[in-house]
């Protein structure tokens, strides 16, 4: 047991020892200790041990000058040659997560560090404010926890133990044991979150779970294979976002011009298909599953658009429509007779 307590320190040292020399690459003009501190999350004085144990041990050049602190470029070989607009690419994606994120995940931060010395200097320096930004997010010790289990099992292929609520008609909240298979990781930057679709020994079927709602994740020991015929991009083909349900074709009007041209430069769906009409109107038709997901970014073009089918879509937004009416017109009742 002491033998694994100390290869568990020295490999969390060794980590944030290369996590201190990436740093120092990624900035050729040097960091402060206390830069390099807040970065790493150690103090000023572990700082200053690492930086000499940089040169003594991995025999990393480092300089120091004025209080700052770099090192020799040539001491790195980078791992990938880029052309300007891979970079570019490379640096969109980035920009993508960090808009959508809403956790700090330090994987994700060692990822962007280790990118951001491959990149050209002017690209690379918004890729470090990309970084700062990450950094100032909440940190969630029980998401990451999960999410580095469910990602070793996939890798793996063990299966994992998961504790995930489930709500009873009558309201009750209550918290079920399931072993899952992790087959797929996928993100919904609409719902800022993460899915995970698994095979459920509990239901002995495949199964999506919300990443965020997982209470606890346990790796096992326990083997699967994930079958041929798994193919999760025919999965999402027809949803809008992560839900899995028979299809449903949706049909929407676009009656304002404005929208309508700006739903018009977007392709929002593999099944889109575009109507424009001779008043100037844009109708949009899609084929997804289900109405869940898709319900939401109707209302978000407010009475711009009209929902011709299906009838119970339709039904379902006025009904969203008359309950706002409702509750603004008593609002300003309200203030009225103040």
């Amino acid at each position: 047991m002491a033998e694994l307590f100390r290869d568990g320190i020295k490999r969390d040292r060794t980590a944030r020892l290369l996590r201190v020399a990436h740093l120092l690459y990624a900035h050729p003009h040097g960091l402060t200790a206390a830069e390099i501190a807040r970065r790493v999350e150690m103090s000023i004085r572990t700082v200053y041990r690492d930086l000499h144990a940089l040169e003594g041990e991995l025999k990393i050049p480092v300089w120091q000058q004025e209080g700052r602190w770099g090192t020799e470029s040539k001491a790195f070989l980078p791992p990938l040659k880029l052309t300007l607009h891979e970079a570019v690419a490379l640096f969109l994606s980035a920009r993508l997560f960090a808009r959508f994120a809403d956790k700090r995940d330090d994987h994700v931060l060692s990822a962007f560090d280790k990118l951001a010395t491959v990149l050209p200097p002017t690209i690379a320096q918004h890729v470090q404010a990309t970084i700062t930004a990450l950094q100032e997010r909440p940190r969630d010790a029980t998401y990451s926890q999960v999410l580095e289990a469910l990602e070793t099992g996939w890798a793996q292929g063990r299966k994992v133990r998961i504790w995930y609520p489930y709500q009873h008609p009558d309201g009750r909240v209550f918290t079920n044991e399931r072993l899952v298979a992790p087959y797929f990781l996928e993100p919904h930057p609409r719902a800022h979150a993460c899915y995970l679709i698994a095979h459920d020994s509990y239901t002995q079927a495949l199964r999506t779970f919300k990443v965020e709602r997982i209470q606890r994740a346990a790796l096992t020991d326990e083997r699967f294979e994930v079958p041929a015929d798994f193919d999760p991009y025919a999965r999402f083909n027809l949803a809008w976002g992560i839900v899995d349900e028979p299809p449903v074709e949706v049909r929407l009007r676009f009656h304002d011009p404005a929208a309508a041209s700006r739903a018009r430069e977007a392709h929002w769906h593999p099944s889109q298909r575009a109507i424009t009409h001779p008043d100037g109107s844009l109708e949009l038709v899609f084929t997804v599953a289900g109405l869940l997901e898709i319900t939401p970014w109707i209302l978000e073009w407010g009475d711009a658009v009209e929902v011709l089918a299906p009838p119970e879509l339709r039904a379902r937004v006025a009904a969203v429509a008359r309950a706002l009416v409702e509750r603004y017109g008593a609002q300003d009742e309200l203030r009225l007779a103040r």
